[in-house]
């Protein structure tokens, strides 16, 4: 009868380590927050896409 109360110490011990182990691991993790940009305006005449090789070499993975 002892023993089956030490191994049901144990397992609760072990249950309230592994939970302290989690909650101070959520605390520890901060949230991503976005970072703040400059604020980019447009003028109705700019065009804003710009052909380069990375895209030019997606278009044609495309085709394929």
């Amino acid at each position: 009868m002892e023993k089956d109360q030490d191994k049901r110490r144990s397992f609760l011990k072990h249950i309230l380590a592994g939970a302290a182990v989690v909650a101070g691991s959520v605390a520890a993790i901060k949230p991503a927050r976005a970072r703040k940009t400059a604020a980019v305006t447009h003028d109705g005449d700019e065009t804003c896409y710009q052909e380069s090789e990375n895209f030019k070499k997606y278009y044609d993975s495309l085709k394929s």
